[in-house]
């Protein structure tokens, strides 16, 4: 397992997309924090040219960050069907387990640094170029990274569980979508009208997410469905990514690798 991820972690260092989606995400949430200074510096009287403004869009995000993961998850994985480099690592005696697990461990690793990479650069731009509203809001960001961060793993354990499974990542994409987002719109659509349904569509990790909204005069949360406490959110998100971990890994056991 070590020699594997020592492996991993060298392939990501030497990838060029490992930098390029770090470096796009940044430049993009700077490049808000400019745009909104210069039109401060245009118009005095522009009130959202502010730390208030631009760390609470971050913290209203993490849908997009939520789905960012399958693709973080994708990238890591990278062509290895098509290379049948997994194939080959099998004939070398690295077992299906260090690979499984090897593979999300590094995904964990590389998502939990450029998202503290990203963040942190952009909140630092934003004290920097824009007017400081206190450290309220801050506060609400590392709060709600605290709620969100167990539905992220879980978002990143159902890709890694699915790009193993499907030699075509086209048919990856579609089955790591349907769990994470049809699945979740059908229940609330049919959850409107039974209510067993209804809770069941709660404690999935985008519905939660959804649900999880802001009141801005109070900087606090305001929870729509039934999950409202942090303790939730730990439970429903770790015990949901164990089982998809778990079914990846009985599955892959099984099926042959070409």
């Amino acid at each position: 397992m070590k020699l594997y991820l020592r492996s991993e972690i060298y392939r990501i260092f030497h990838r060029m997309n490992s930098y390029v989606f770090i470096g796009i995400c940044t430049a993009l949430l700077i490049s808000s924090n400019i745009v909104l200074a210069a039109l401060k510096h245009v118009d005095k009287k522009f009130p959202y040219a502010t730390t208030f403004y631009s760390i609470a869009n971050l913290y209203t995000s993490f849908m997009a960050i939520f789905l960012l993961c399958v693709l973080i998850g994708i990238m890591i994985f990278g062509n290895e069907h098509g290379y049948h480099t997994m194939k080959n690592s099998l004939s070398y005696g690295i077992s299906r387990k260090s690979i499984y697990f090897g593979k999300l461990i590094i995904e964990i690793i590389y998502g939990v640094a450029a998202f503290t990479l990203i963040s942190s650069i952009h909140i630092t731009a934003a004290y920097l170029l824009l007017e400081d509203s206190g450290p309220a809001n801050l506060i609400l960001f590392l709060r709600t990274v605290l709620y969100c961060l167990p539905l992220l793993l879980f978002s990143i354990s159902a890709t890694n569980c699915f790009i193993f499974l499907f030699e075509s990542t086209g048919a990856a994409i579609t089955a790591i979508l349907s769990l994470l987002v049809v699945l979740p719109l059908i229940s609330s659509l049919l959850g409107m009208k039974f209510e067993a349904i209804r809770r069941f569509a709660d404690i999935l990790p985008f519905n939660m997410i959804k649900n999880t909204q802001f009141d801005f005069d109070k900087l606090d949360f305001v929870f729509k469905g039934s999950v409202n406490t942090l303790s939730g959110y730990w439970i429903s998100g770790i015990i949901q990514t164990a089982i998809v971990i778990i079914i990846g890994y009985c599955v892959f056991q099984k099926r042959e690798i070409k």
